[in-house]
């Protein structure tokens, strides 16, 4: 008789210690508490600004008419508007300094530009390009918020596509 109850005892200790694995193997994730760490997907976490690999000031702001006087003077790059909804085309001579920087530039560095005829902000770069001198027109620029561009041999010249960095 008490070899039976202890095996009944046993018995019934086993049954509950299933039950609760049951129990908690059918607990679906969505239904348990999640910590505000678990409700925050990648993409809402902020991230920190990336440290520009270079900074520059555009000194001036122009059009296309007006951008090769203004490259020539050598005090820097300029910002050039090439039409509305295009980048901004951030433009230097090789000779004044361009190809030290702008030549250099790798996807995925960051550049800090600010000045006259460009927002001020940090810029991932996400395309770089070579194209043959004197043979790029507006609709060449890459898709993106703004473009460097400077000569790099005799006969190409470097695009660099810029996105906008966003926290």
């Amino acid at each position: 008789m008490r070899r039976m109850i202890v095996l009944m005892a046993g018995l019934v200790a086993l049954i509950a210690v299933a039950l609760i694995a049951v129990g908690v193997m059918a607990q679906s994730p969505a239904s348990t508490p999640r910590s505000q760490l678990e409700q925050t997907s990648l993409a809402e976490i902020p991230r920190p600004a990336p440290e520009p690999r270079f900074t520059r000031t555009t000194y001036a702001a122009t059009d296309l008419d007006g951008a090769t006087a203004l490259l020539d003077v050598c005090k820097g790059p300029i910002a050039v508007f090439v039409g509305t909804n295009r980048p901004t085309l951030i433009a230097e001579h090789d000779y004044c300094g361009g190809s030290s920087w702008m030549s250099k530039v790798k996807v995925g560095d960051a550049v800090r530009i600010d000045g006259d005829g460009v927002d001020d902000g940090i810029f991932v770069v996400t395309s770089l390009t070579y194209e043959t001198r004197h043979e790029v027109r507006v609709g060449d620029l890459p898709d993106a918020d703004a473009v460097l561009q400077t000569c790099v041999t005799k006969t190409k010249l470097v695009l660099a596509g810029l996105e906008r960095y966003e926290a």
